[in-house]
């Protein structure tokens, strides 16, 4: 094929603009396109003595070039076709550019693992402090429990939490003498998370975390220590340098 076709094409393509006004949205602007296209990345260009391939090139053929050709053949006829969705479509490209588009494929997976890193750390962070919730909550029931014992369960653990409060106000309850040793005894050695004294028995290597404790623990370690290590790599450390560190986190900083 002769070397000054497509200047030739980028002519004629001009000087049809001039002498049509819908030029762009007809036919022979996207033939043109196509054509030129084509010629500047050799593709539909035949070698000497091959014959030219029947069908469009295969999807490993196609070049960005080509695909961006594509993308804005089909850009014009939209514009025409349907300009309300033209305009949105308009509007999300000039949002996507105005906030730092990625310069390639690769940036863009990149900040998507990121944004996948950043979720997984928030549900964590909220799994964590449901746990703690859920802790805290069941000490504060057997405390009441313990507290008021001729209060019957109705079924309900908050109607049942409330009805106790009520009559330990109306001096029903436990005396104030044995509140001591009310909240002592409800000192579970299972509870989510665990006391004290279970970190400080586990610490000493006197007995290890039951399967909640130790998820709890891992969580808990992972936001003390910023994320800095896997769960594999905090349980490979062992569960007496776990309860050294949630006895006390401000020795890691």
């Amino acid at each position: 094929m002769d070397l000054p076709l497509r200047p030739l094409l980028i002519d004629c393509r001009i000087e049809l603009r001039k002498a049509m006004r819908q030029f762009d949205q007809s036919d022979l602007c996207h033939r043109l396109d196509t054509a030129l296209s084509m010629l500047g990345t050799g593709i539909g260009v035949p070698a000497p003595g091959a014959e030219k391939p029947d069908g469009p090139p295969a999807p490993s053929e196609r070049s960005g070039q080509q695909v961006a050709y594509a993308w804005q053949m089909a850009a014009r006829n939209l514009k025409s076709s349907h300009p309300s969705l033209y305009a949105e479509l308009q509007k999300e490209v000039l949002r996507l550019l105005d906030h730092g588009i990625p310069t390639d494929a690769n940036a863009e997976i990149e900040r998507l693992q990121q944004d996948l890193e950043a979720a997984e750390g928030a549900a964590g962070a909220a799994k964590l402090a449901r746990m703690k919730a859920t802790g805290q909550l069941n000490t504060i029931c057997k405390t009441l429990a313990a507290a008021a014992p001729h209060v019957e369960e109705t079924g309900d653990a908050q109607a049942t939490a409330l009805a106790r409060v009520e009559a330990l106000v109306k001096g029903q309850g436990a005396n104030l003498g044995s509140v001591a040793e009310v909240m002592a005894g409800a000192a579970d050695p299972e509870a989510v998370p665990p006391p004290a004294f279970v970190l400080e028995m586990v610490k000493a290597g006197e007995r290890s975390f039951n399967k909640p404790q130790r998820e709890f623990a891992v969580a808990e370690a992972m936001i003390v220590t910023g994320w800095q290590y896997t769960p594999v790599e905090l349980l490979e450390r062992g569960e007496s340098w776990l309860a050294g560190l949630l006895l006390n986190p401000d020795a890691h900083v």
